[in-house]
C-alpha cells in the first residue's frame, strides 16, 4: 500500500461526524487556518505534545515535518468539546500505560519498535463500530486530517498552489 493510498484509506475510515456535513473547500479552508494559529499551552503541554508529536510521526511519517502536533492541539483546543478532548487525553495517558507493562517507560521515551507494536494493537483493537468514538480513530483523523492540509501534505499531494481561485468579499 502506497502513502496516498494509506491516507484515503484513514480518512474515510476515521471521519468524524461534526466535519462530515462541510464541503471539500471548507474543510481545507478550516484545516489551513488552523495551521495558521498558535496552540494554547497548559501546563503538561509539553509531554502531550511530545507524546501527540511520536504518535502522530509513528501514525505518518512525516507529521513532525508538516507540524501535525501543534494542529492536532489547536484543534483540540477549539473545535471539540471539553468530553472529546478528555477522551483524547485519556488516550495518550494509556499510551504510557501501555509502554510502562512493556517497555517500562513512558511512551515517548520507548524504542520506536515498541511504539508501533503499541500503535498497531491499538488500531487492531478499535473495532469499527466504535471508531468514531475511539480515542485512537479520532488521533488518526487529525494526523491525516493535519497533514493533508499543512503545505507539506498539500506539496506531496500535489494541491499546492491551491487550483482554485479564491475572491475573498466578492460581490453577489
Amino acid at each position: 500500500m502506497e502513502r496516498r493510498e494509506l491516507i484515503q484509506w484513514l480518512v474515510a475510515t476515521a471521519g468524524l461526524r461534526a466535519l462530515d456535513s462541510l464541503a471539500p473547500a471548507d474543510l481545507l479552508a478550516l484545516g489551513r487556518e488552523v495551521h495558521r494559529r498558535a496552540p494554547p499551552r497548559t501546563p503538561d503541554t509539553a509531554h502531550v505534545t511530545r507524546t501527540i508529536s511520536v504518535a502522530a510521526e509513528r501514525i505518518l511519517p512525516g507529521s513532525t515535518e508538516a507540524n501535525v502536533s501543534a494542529f492536532i492541539e489547536k484543534m483540540l483546543a477549539d473545535w471539540y468539546t471539553p468530553e472529546e478532548r478528555e477522551r483524547l487525553l485519556t488516550g495518550l495517558r494509556d499510551l504510557d500505560t501501555r509502554c510502562q507493562a512493556i517497555a517500562h517507560r513512558d511512551f515517548v521515551d520507548c524504542a520506536e519498535s515498541d511504539q508501533v507494536v503499541v500503535l498497531t494493537t491499538l488500531d487492531n483493537d478499535v473495532s469499527r463500530a466504535d471508531a468514531r468514538n475511539h480515542w485512537f480513530a479520532m488521533l488518526k483523523y487529525l494526523t491525516i486530517y493535519g497533514w493533508c492540509t499543512s503545505e507539506i501534505g498539500m506539496r506531496a499531494l500535489r494541491l499546492y498552489p491551491l487550483p482554485m481561485r479564491y475572491d475573498g468579499c466578492a460581490p453577489v
